[in-house]
């Protein structure tokens, strides 16, 4: 054909020739551009009717706008030849690169995510490719990939599925498709993205070792041994790859195709890191894992399927007695499933921080550094940790697969790399089992009570799991429409798998914080904290997070002062890394007068949650309501310059400033309080009673009014009521807020033993009687 016109493309030269048909170098004389006219053989399209899907795919591919597919310019017909005009693409296929043998790890490593780069956009289109192999991949002199006959393999013969084993056992063009075949394909299923996925493994099993996994002859045993047989290790072949590298393409191989990677784009993701790492290491433990610089600029590992063998501690290397799990990166390919990756980060956080011999930074100042791009010994200073745990989770259905490793953080050294999977009914063990790795590799002894926690028998039902992470989510934004998504979540967790403690502790702390935020009224929310609480215990009275709910119920709407400090310590002895534990205890240590043990328990607080705006806000609370007025300012100044929007600093800032007599500057806090969160009235309230003490009273009953006003509607908490009129002076009508707030169990009357506002009527007979009955007097 060389010379002739077909349309309007003159044939110049045969580039090639494959199963379909042949391929030509020729020029459109309409363009002026040379083109690869790739003409089918006689036969190929049989009739209108495939004529028509042909072009219905071509059509599809069109539309395929990615730097690594060449692009699909044309399908016609032209005196009864059909032929396909596509980009041409200059350079060497894959086949003829590897005639010389295998290529350097880098050299994979950077093709093979361009390979996977390219399957990620096309998948996501709805587009798989079918036929993916050496020969369809084209290497320019730069080293840029092009795939080509993207979409095809499905016609290679017509009538026929693209996975037809009459036509695959036939000597002649496919043998060499059929090596690159994915079971499913072989056994006659449809192809989708995962079947690509395995014939990418083939690719890059290729490349590294210069030889593909599976050779029988004839293609009869060929297609056996893809059917049964498991693909030889590389590093049997002499292949001296990395041993991440060599396990993910292991795991691209897996037979069941919902045993491998989850998308192509997962596994682009794993091959960049690898690219830009310097942290894989060749020749290391085959099975392990080596870790790479993620796009977040930190490490992550990649995954490398079922966890092997621990590599030996370093002798002599620095004793790690504090540790932070930085946030998990979600490498699901789906921005929806980011509450899924932090719910792992925390559940590894929980999971550690059962350890004793270990302080582990809790979740909020953990969660400071997601996303961001630090050095990470610089991360380790602001955390004060010995070492940082990274990695990343994916999940596909019900699989999910989990990749850590470890790093010292004083000479950034990486220690230990592991990657698990497991059914997502398994979650928790994997989660337990994580730990008991990390805690092995730092060489801490853990106790026996230490290793039952970290190994839970019971599996969670996926779906309850599920609700349980996303309950979580909504519940740490905090706002009132959050919580409450967070408590309809925690209930649909709860009604999947009614044994599932921590959904019932998670339904408790949503219900306080609902009472504490004043979103509800204390009778409805603290009565809902103390039942789920409660219920939790019952399943599982080894859960920490339960006893601090109970002991914080307890606490704040029981008046039960020593059945709350029972709980809240037993909370603290099963978790001695639980940051709210030691902050809610250092409440209770607060209420009852004892400053001393409530400052300690607070910097205990601080020292695991750094950079938590709530606890370093509440050192300053603590610092207050000691009367340490200056401390608390230089404290609170502190705290706003991590986030100088942070209401409830500004509010305590206030107070301090009211109680040094600066109210000027207390008014000037209360006010941004109140501009930043104008639904919560607790700053309208404390400016009211600035207003009060500082003569202003005309004001400060103006606000009372609107105050008032706002009650009609909602909440509003009898207790501040009564602090603005121990301001106006106006004894009678605090005392009768007093009881309002009594009656309710207004959860402000936690704080009355000790509130400085209230200084002025403290040697009140009333007042006396108030404590009296809440069981808080001397």
């Amino acid at each position: 054909m060389i010379g002739e016109v077909i349309s309007r493309y003159r044939v110049l030269e045969q580039l090639g020739a494959g199963g379909m048909g042949v391929v030509y170098r020729a020029h459109d004389e309409h363009l002026g551009r040379d083109v690869a006219l790739k003409v089918l053989r006689e036969g190929a399209l049989s009739g209108e009717a495939a004529r028509q899907r042909f072009r219905e795919e071509a059509r599809a591919l069109s539309r395929l706008n990615h730097s690594s597919i060449s692009t699909v310019f044309d399908f016609d017909s032209h005196e009864g030849v059909d032929f396909l005009v596509m980009e041409l693409v200059e350079g060497k296929t894959l086949d003829r690169l590897l005639q010389k043998g295998a290529l350097p790890e880098p050299e994979v490593l950077a093709l093979g995510a361009q390979i996977a780069e390219a399957l990620a956009a096309a998948h996501e289109r709805g587009v798989i490719h079918r036929d993916l192999k050496a020969g369809n991949v084209m290497v320019s002199t730069r080293g840029r990939v092009k795939l080509l006959d993207f979409g095809l393999a499905r016609f290679c013969r017509p009538g026929q599925a693209s996975g037809d084993t009459t036509s695959l056992a036939e000597v002649g063009p496919l043998a060499g498709t059929i090596a690159y075949m994915s079971p499913e394909q072989l056994l006659g299923r449809e192809a989708d993205s995962r079947s690509d996925l395995f014939s990418l493994g083939v690719l890059l099993y290729e490349m590294a070792t210069g030889r593909r996994p599976f050779t029988a002859t004839p293609s009869t045993a060929l297609v056996n041994e893809i059917l049964h047989r498991p693909a030889p290790v590389p590093a049997t072949l002499g292949a001296r790859l990395s041993p991440a590298l060599d396990a993910l393409i292991l795991g691209l191989l897996e037979k069941d195709p919902q045993r491998r990677p989850e998308s192509a784009a997962w596994v682009e993701s794993a091959l960049r890191s690898a690219v830009a790492s310097s942290a894989v290491a060749a020749g290391a433990v085959a099975g392990g894992a080596a870790a790479g610089d993620s796009p977040g600029g930190r490490a992550t590992a990649i995954y490398v399927g079922e966890t092997r063998g621990i590599s030996p501690p370093t002798p002599g290397r620095a004793r790690i007695g504090s540790i932070a799990v930085l946030p998990l990166e979600n490498l699901s390919g789906d921005p929806e499933q980011e509450y899924f990756a932090d719910g792992m980060t925390e559940a590894l956080i929980t999971n550690l921080a059962q350890i004793r011999a270990l302080r582990v930074v809790s979740r909020t100042s953990a969660m400071q550094f997601k996303g961001v791009r630090k050095p990470l010994p610089e991360i380790a200073r602001a955390l004060n940790v010995d070492a940082v745990v990274e990695g990343s989770v994916a999940r596909s259905g019900d699989r999910v697969r989990i990749a850590a490793q470890l790093i010292e953080a004083a000479g950034d050294t990486h220690l230990w790399a592991r990657s698990y999977e497991r059914d997502l009914r398994d979650v928790l063990a994997l989660q337990g089992e994580v730990a008991r790795a990390i805690a092995e590799e730092i060489q801490v002894e853990l106790s026996r009570e230490e290793r039952d926690r970290l190994a839970p028998s019971r599996r969670v039902d996926p779906e309850a799991y599920e609700a349980y992470l996303r309950g979580k989510h909504h519940w740490n934004r905090r706002t009132e429409d959050e919580i409450l998504k967070g408590i309809e979540y925690f209930n649909l967790a709860i009604a999947k798998d009614p044994l599932y403690a921590r959904a019932h502790a998670g339904l408790a702390r949503a219900y306080d914080t609902m009472g504490t935020y004043s979103f509800l009224p204390p009778a409805e929310a603290f009565a809902q904290a103390a039942t789920a609480a409660a219920r939790a215990l019952e399943i599982d009275p080894s859960l920490a997070e339960a006893h601090t709910a109970l002991g914080g119920v307890q606490m704040t709407y029981q008046w039960d002062w020593t059945g709350a400090e029972r709980l809240l310590r037993r909370g603290i002895e099963l978790d001695p890394s639980f940051a709210d534990g030691y902050h809610w205890y250092s409440d209770f240590l607060l209420a009852m007068g004892r400053f001393e043990e409530a400052i300690a328990s607070i910097r205990t607080a601080h020292s695991l949650e750094p950079l938590s705006l709530t606890i370093n806000m509440s050192v300053g609370s603590c610092l207050f309501y000691a009367r340490r007025y200056d401390e608390a300012i230089a404290q609170q100044r502190r705290t706003l310059e991590l986030d100088p929007t942070f209401t409830p600093a500004l509010r305590s800032l206030g107070g301090a400033y009211e109680q040094k007599g600066m109210y000027d500057d207390a008014i000037e806090a209360y006010r941004k309080a109140g501009a930043l969160a104008r639904l919560d009235l607790s700053a309208a309230g404390l400016l009211a009673h600035a207003y009060a003490v500082s003569g202003r009273k005309d004001e400060a009953r103006r606000m009372v009014g609107e105050l008032l006003e706002h009650a009609k509607s909602r909440y509003v908490a009898p207790f501040l009521l009564a602090a603005i009129h121990v301001g106006l002076g106006d004894a009678d009508k605090a005392f009768e807020y007093l009881e309002h707030a009594y009656r309710e169990r207004d959860r402000g009357m936690v704080w009355i033993k000790v509130s400085p506002r209230f200084d002025p009527v403290r040697h009140d007979p009333r007042f006396s009687d108030l404590l009296r009955r809440m069981r808080l007097a001397e």
